[in-house]
């Protein structure tokens, strides 16, 4: 068995790679050749097993999420970090902190709004001065609602009145980390009313909260509806989360999606009466998985979820929108894979991937980003070439 050998320079830093996700982005990168690579986390004996696995070249690094000086050193010692240590709120601090500091980029799949804006708040600036370009959520909550709201915009080429994201498919595992980070903002809402207030604000993730446009209409989050053309839709569970994204998108792009975009995401439930009933129905699980993520229901909550890895398991959304001018344009995306897990490991090794072949773009700009900001039309392109499918069309 080789020895474990002293850290040196990488390329990309899996931290947290002895988890399950981090383990799966682990053999991804293995299985496409990755360049240099490095596994961190706590476990020695156990990083050094999985660096064995998939490559003997490759570093390890220990580091606990609680220690500032180790992380520092772990990320001054890469180009980008791939961070699936959650929940973030607890853990992901001291990670963000180090690389806007030292110029390293950095990819997480947090789907935690208020870590989000508090790392905007306490690192942007940072950020922008080290040229590190700091992007959250490129797992399946944001990347096929922001990614898919640039291919949506891309192909009209104009800006949009409003869009609705539908959940058409959807077969795949919730993670147990997606609960914690769940139980984790229900918590920090309930001990702050500010984060609670936050939290509920569809503009929380703009860089001013208090400055987005004033719509017609309310951008609800959870409610079962019906959509000419489409159907009866109930909530999507990453609906609050994911809709912020895309609408900071959207302001760090000096709001060209839509000077009055109004977007919103749903899960569609079908036609006729079964599919309101459908609808109803996921606005009560929809509620179940929320309130039993702070309460007693948690274990039957995680009985009743979809299992990672199920045979078949795969997504597809479409971006319904309609252009300021009254076009109707629709975008779809699609992925074989299992959301939480497979497909997610390959999107954030893309993601991370995207950012090392442009660290040396002249244009490079820092900052807290998006999907859609930080790594724009070469990721959907990166996307495109592994296994994800986009089709664009215009409808009317």
């Amino acid at each position: 068995m080789p020895q474990v050998r002293s850290y040196t320079m990488s390329d990309i830093t899996v931290y947290g790679a002895t988890g399950l996700v981090g383990q799966l982005v682990a053999r991804y990168l293995a299985s496409i050749d990755a360049p240099s690579v490095t596994l961190a986390g706590r476990n020695r004996p156990l990083l050094a097993a999985l660096r064995d696995e998939f490559n003997p070249h490759w570093d390890i690094a220990i580091a606990s999420a609680e220690d500032a000086t180790a992380v520092e050193r772990m990320v001054q010692r890469t180009q980008v970090v791939i961070t699936v240590v959650g929940p973030y709120t607890l853990y992901g601090d001291n990670v963000i902190a180090a690389c806007a500091e030292h110029g390293v980029d950095y990819v997480d799949l947090c789907g935690e709004v208020p870590f989000i804006r508090s790392s905007i708040d306490s690192h942007h600036a940072a950020a922008q001065s080290s040229g590190a370009r700091i992007i959250p959520s490129c797992g399946f909550d944001s990347v096929p609602s922001d990614i898919g709201m640039l291919n949506l915009f891309l192909a009209a080429g104009k800006p949009f009145a409003r869009v609705d994201m539908v959940v058409d498919k959807l077969k795949g595992g919730i993670s147990p980390g997606t609960i914690d980070s769940s139980l984790q903002v229900s918590h920090a809402a309930h001990a702050d009313r500010d984060i609670a207030r936050n939290l509920h604000n569809p503009y929380s993730l703009d860089p001013d909260p208090k400055t987005g446009p004033r719509l017609e209409g309310l951008q609800r989050d959870f409610e079962v509806r019906q959509i000419d053309g489409i159907g009866w839709v109930g909530p999507f569970f990453m609906s609050m989360f994911n809709t912020r994204v895309v609408r900071r998108s959207n302001a760090l792009l000096g709001r060209a999606w839509g000077t009055h975009l109004f977007y919103k995401e749903a899960w569609l439930a079908g036609s006729g009466l079964l599919g309101r009933a459908r609808a109803y129905g996921l606005a009560l699980a929809t509620k179940l998985l929320f309130d039993g993520t702070q309460s007693r229901l948690r274990p039957l909550v995680e009985k009743v979820l979809p299992k990672p890895g199920r045979e078949g398991a795969h997504f597809q959304v479409s971006h319904h929108g309609i252009t300021e001018d009254g076009q109707r344009w629709r975008a779809t995306l699609s992925a074989q894979g299992d959301p939480g897990y497979e497909v997610t490991a390959m999107m954030l090794s893309q993601a991370a991937l995207c950012l090392l072949d442009s660290r040396t773009a002249a244009e490079r700009t820092g900052g807290i980003l998006t999907p859609a900001t930080g790594l724009g039309e070469p990721y959907l392109k990166r996307l495109s070439t592994h296994g994800m499918n986009f089709n664009t069309e215009r409808v009317d």
